[in-house]
């Protein structure tokens, strides 16, 4: 197949430096001929990591954020007893660590009385002052390295501010120094109305905040973002509504919560996992949308599940939700695990006579695989062809993550930003690359440097293989 004719005023080049580069990122693949993007879902452990075991968390687990710090992973989430449910006094904000992410333990904080003793990991029952006073709800927990020492931990959540309107909850926010110890700010950060869970963190890049969360837009529920460079006030979600039903889906779906965090792995790159509620079925599964801070949401392949559901009935069969910052690396980075949350009761069976039953209870679970592989491009027929826009790089060569079956193989090409080739370095001249590796060199009959120049085209030819991103490596 011929490669693209000259481009008469070729875009100038982007700039990815030694990054990695996802396939699945806006913007990095200028086209693609009989090759798709498609979703690689993680494999679920089945693991039961954190579920309902004691008084104050006896009616259920719920919404959670998780970050991990070094070699320590932190767990903030919300449950709820059976003994205050449904009131003001049901929900407790409490703490979970680990040092392997698997096996937690809720140490005893001293922080909060519960039926007459401190001897618990509760965080706080309600927060605020005065009138100002509420549990929490939706609560997300970021850090953020920038800030003063007191105010290194922030945290968004749904929160009573009396006297403002008729509203009954604003966005609130919440800053500690620990992550143990917080202060709700003493005015709303956001008039919207606040229900499900938000997500938010701090650009390293532009300085700016970001926050997530529930708008209402095109087919119901949607989701809508805001930044701003203080974490005192932002603007209302609903002038940004960057996640909802496309145009010709199915009526009855919407976006239930944002679960937006940066990628782990790409700089700038704006991981979302927001569950698709399914009105007919009540049951709500993970999906996954990908963006740039400012830039459009783009679905991978937008009509599957990221983490599908279990089997009706299981423990998993009815509701997933996933964690704030819940996509991290684990062990030496070469994989990734994705925190979720899992019950068997559909949507509208969150009654507290459901709840009552220990199995009917919501569990924090994860799901794994090797870093980087979200989603990836596969040839649809025998071979599939692909090529980026024009990158620039200090780089001075090239290497693939890839899986590529028996009997096929991925050969390499490079143009210039006009799309004029590059003499030894066509695909012909390319040593076909196979097997399955994350950082696959790519090398041509005459070596595998990528010459001196201000910005190149990488061209793909895939035979039964997944390519799921390239990497410049070596000044």
């Amino acid at each position: 197949m011929c490669l693209s004719p000259l481009l008469a005023a070729p875009p100038a080049p982007r700039d990815v430096g030694l990054e990695p580069v996802l396939l699945l990122a806006p913007g990095v693949v200028a086209h693609a001929d009989r090759a798709r993007l498609i979703l690689h879902p993680p494999r679920k452990t089945r693991e039961r990591l954190l579920e309902s075991s004691l008084p104050w968390e006896s009616a259920t687990l719920n919404w959670f954020s998780i970050l991990r710090e070094g070699d320590r992973f932190r767990l903030w989430y919300e449950c709820y007893d059976v003994a205050g449910w449904p009131t003001s006094d049901d929900t407790s904000f409490c703490y979970a660590e680990s040092t392997d992410g698997i096996h937690w333990t809720r140490p005893q904080l001293g922080l909060t009385e519960y039926q007459g003793s401190t001897a618990n990991n509760i965080l706080f029952r309600q927060i605020g002052k005065n009138a100002h006073r509420s549990r929490v709800h939706g609560t997300c927990v970021f850090l953020d390295p920038a800030a003063p020492p007191e105010e290194r931990y922030k945290a968004v959540s749904q929160g009573q501010f009396q006297g403002l309107g008729d509203r009954p909850y604003y966005i609130a926010g919440m800053t500690s120094p620990d992550g143990l110890r917080w202060q709700r700010l003493p005015k709303p950060i956001g008039d919207d109305f606040a229900d499900s869970q938000y997500s938010g963190f701090r650009d390293p890049a532009s300085g700016q905040y970001w926050l997530y969360g529930r708008a209402s837009g095109r087919g119901g529920r949607a989701v809508g973002r805001a930044h701003t460079p203080s974490f005192t006030r932002f603007d209302s979600l609903a002038n940004d509504v960057c996640l909802q039903a496309y145009a010709d889906q199915p009526p009855g779906q919407d976006h239930y919560n944002s679960a937006c965090q940066l990628c782990p792995l790409v700089p700038g790159l704006v991981l979302a996992f927001p569950s698709l509620f399914q009105h007919q079925s009540d049951t709500l599964d993970i999906r996954l949308a990908v963006a740039h801070p400012t830039g459009e949401f783009l679905w991978p392949e937008r009509d599957a599940p990221f983490i599908p559901l279990g089997a009706p009935g299981d423990w998993d069969g009815g509701s997933l939700y996933f964690g704030n910052g819940g996509c991290l690396p684990i062990g030496a980075g070469e994989e990734w695990a994705f925190y979720y949350s899992a019950s068997r009761l559909k949507h509208g069976e969150v009654e507290l006579e459901n709840l009552r039953d220990p199995k009917n209870r919501r569990v924090i679970t994860r799901a794994v695989a090797p870093a980087g592989r979200l989603a990836g491009y596969r040839a649809e027929d025998d071979v599939g062809q692909l090529r980026t826009v024009p990158l620039r790089s200090p780089g001075r060569r090239l290497q693939l993550n890839a899986r590529v079956t028996a009997g096929g193989e991925i050969r390499v090409a490079l143009l210039r930003p006009d799309g004029s080739p590059i003499p030894g370095r066509a695909t012909i001249d390319c040593t076909p690359i196979t097997g399955d590796s994350r950082k696959a060199p790519v090398i041509w009959t005459t070596g595998s440097d990528l010459l001196a120049l201000e910005g190149l085209i990488v061209h793909f030819e895939l035979r039964q293989a997944d390519l799921f991103g390239l990497q410049f490596a070596g000044e």
